[in-house]
C-alpha cells in the first residue's frame, strides 16, 4: 500500500489515528505509543495484508525492510559503545559503508542489468518524486529505503561527532527509522532533533489539540495540492505533453511538469506533517514557496529543504573542513566552495538514481549553484546589478526558468524517458 497516493490509505489511517487521538486527548501521549503505532502502520502497509496477490511481495517487503531496521539499530549501538576506544576515522567509514551497501546495491542493479524498468528504488510515492522512480526488486527492497538511509546515515555521523547527549536507546532509533507518516518520502528528520521532539511530546489534551487542529490543516491542504491541482496539471497539461514532440511541446511539458512535481511532492510532505501532527510530533518542512527564489543557493533553501540540508551539513560542510585542514586547494576557499558544490550536488543527483538523467540533473544544480556564486563575486566588484525591485523581480523569474530546466531533466524527456 503505498503512503497518500490514494483515498483507500487515507481510510485505513482513520483507524490508527483515531486510537491517537483518543490516547492523546487523556494525555496519555508517550514515545511508545509513537513507536507501537508506526510499527502497527508499517506492518499494514509493506505487508499489504490486503492486496490480492501481493502477499509474496509485501512479505519481502517487510523482511527486507525488518532486516535493514534492526541491521541498522544494531549498528548504531555498536559504534555507539565502540567509538570512545576507536581513535581516528576507521570505524566511521566502516559503519557508514554498512548501513549505505543495501542502497548502492539497488542503484546498481538497473545498470549492472541493462535494465531500467525491473530496477526501481522504492524511495517515493509517485514515479517522479526525488529519491528515485516508484517501485520495488522482486527480489529485495522496499518503498522508502533512500530515507530511511539518509536517518541512519545521520545517526551514525551524530553519534560520531557527539552530538546527542546521551547514547542512542534501541526503542527511540526504531520510533525514528520507522516513523510512519514520514518513512516513504520524508521529509527527512534528523535523530537530535527527533528524539528532542519525543522529549516534547504533548503532556496534556489541550497541547495534543493543538497538534491535531494544526494536524487537520496541513492534511487539508495535502488534499488541494495533490489531488486537485496536481491531479489537474497532469490531466490537462502534462499527460497531453508527453505525447507531443517539438520545441514548444518540451517548453510546455517543462512548465506543467514542474508545477506538477511541486504540488504532487510538497502535497506529500503536507499530508506527512500532518499526519505527524497526530502523533504528537513536529514533522520539519520541506518547503517554502520555492519558486519565489532570487537565486539558486535560495532556491536550495526552499526546495526539498530535509535532502538540501542534510546534504550540506553532512556533505558540503565536511568536505570544506577536510579541504581546509590538509589544504587540497592551497588555501583558496573559493575553488574549494566550488568544487564541494559540484560534488554535493552530483552525488544529490546519484541519490536520486544513476540513470544519466538524475546523474546530470545534480551536475546542473551544482553548475548553477557554481554560476550563481562566480555572478555574485563579480557583481560585489563591479556593482553593476542592482537590488532593487525590478531587480529583485528579474532575479525571481530567471531563476524559476533554470530551475525548471534542471526539473526538465530531471524528468527524463531530454533523454528519451516520457511520462
Amino acid at each position: 500500500m503505498t503512503p497518500y497516493a490514494d483515498f483507500d490509505y487515507f481510510l485505513f489511517l482513520l483507524y490508527p489515528l483515531s486510537v491517537l487521538v483518543v490516547l492523546g486527548a487523556l494525555g496519555r501521549s508517550s514515545r511508545w505509543l509513537v513507536l507501537v503505532t508506526s510499527l502497527a502502520i508499517v506492518l499494514f502497509q509493506y505487508g499489504e495484508p490486503l492486496a490480492a496477490g501481493a502477499v509474496g511481495h509485501g512479505l519481502r517487503q517487510m523482511v527486507f525492510l525488518g532486516a535493514y531496521a534492526a541491521g541498522g539499530i544494531a549498528l548504531v549501538l555498536v559504534y555507539s559503545a565502540l567509538r570512545p576506544r576507536s581513535p581516528g576515522n576507521w570505524l566511521l567509514i566502516a559503519a557508514l559503508a554498512i548501513a549505505l551497501a543495501p542502497l548502492v546495491a539497488i542503484k546498481l542493479y538497473p545498470l549492472l542489468h541493462g535494465s531500467h524498468a525491473s530496477a526501481r528504488d522504492a524511495s517515493s510515492p509517485s514515479s517522479q518524486l526525488p529519491g528515485g522512480t516508484l517501485g520495488l526488486f522482486d527480489s529485495f527492497g522496499f518503498l522508502g529505503i533512500s530515507y530511511v538511509t539518509l536517518r541512519l546515515l545521520d545517526a551514525i555521523i551524530v553519534v560520531h561527532d557527539g552530538v546527542v547527549k546521551r547514547r542512542p536507546r534501541a526503542a527511540d532509533l526504531a520510533s525514528y527509522l520507522l516513523f510512519a507518516p514520514t518513512i516513504s518520502a520524508g521529509p527527512i528528520d534528523r535523530l537530535q532533533r527527533f528524539t528532542a521532539a519525543l522529549d516534547e511530546l504533548p503532556r496534556s489534551g489541550r497541547e495534543y489539540a493543538r497538534h491535531v487542529e494544526a494536524g487537520i490543516h496541513r492534511i487539508a491542504q495535502g488534499f488541494l495540492y495533490k489531488f486537485i491541482i496536481a491531479y489537474l496539471i497532469y490531466q490537462h497539461a502534462l499527460t497531453p505533453l508527453d505525447h507531443r514532440s517539438g520545441v514548444l511541446a518540451t517548453v510546455g511539458y517543462m512548465y506543467a511538469f514542474s508545477g506538477y512535481l511541486f504540488f504532487d511532492f510538497a502535497g506529500y510532505s503536507a499530508f506527512a506533517i500532518g499526519v505527524g501532527h497526530f502523533f504528537g510530533i513536529r514533522v520539519p518542512e520541506n518547503f517554502d514557496a520555492p519558486f519565489l527564489s532570487r537565486n539558486f543557493r535560495e532556491i536550495w533553501d526552499r526546495w526539498h529543504i530535509t535532502l538540501s540540508w542534510w546534504l550540506r551539513d553532512h556533505v558540503y560542510m565536511r568536505f570544506m573542513l577536510a579541504a581546509t585542514r590538509r589544504r587540497w586547494f592551497r588555501g583558496n576557499r573559493v575553488r574549494a566552495h566550488h568544487i564541494g558544490l559540484l560534488l554535493t550536488m552530483t552525488l544529490m543527483g546519484c541519490w536520486h538514481g544513476l540513470e544519466t538523467r538524475y546523474v546530470v540533473y545534480g551536475l546542473y544544480q551544482g553548475l548553477m549553484l557554481v554560476l550563481y556564486d562566480v555572478g555574485e563575486r563579480w557583481n560585489k566588484r563591479r556593482k553593476l546589478v542592482g537590488d532593487g525591485p525590478l531587480a529583485q523581480v528579474a532575479s525571481v523569474l530567471l531563476t524559476a526558468n533554470l530551475f525548471c530546466f534542471g526539473l526538465l531533466i530531471f524528468s527524463g524527456r531530454l533523454f528519451g524517458h516520457h511520462g
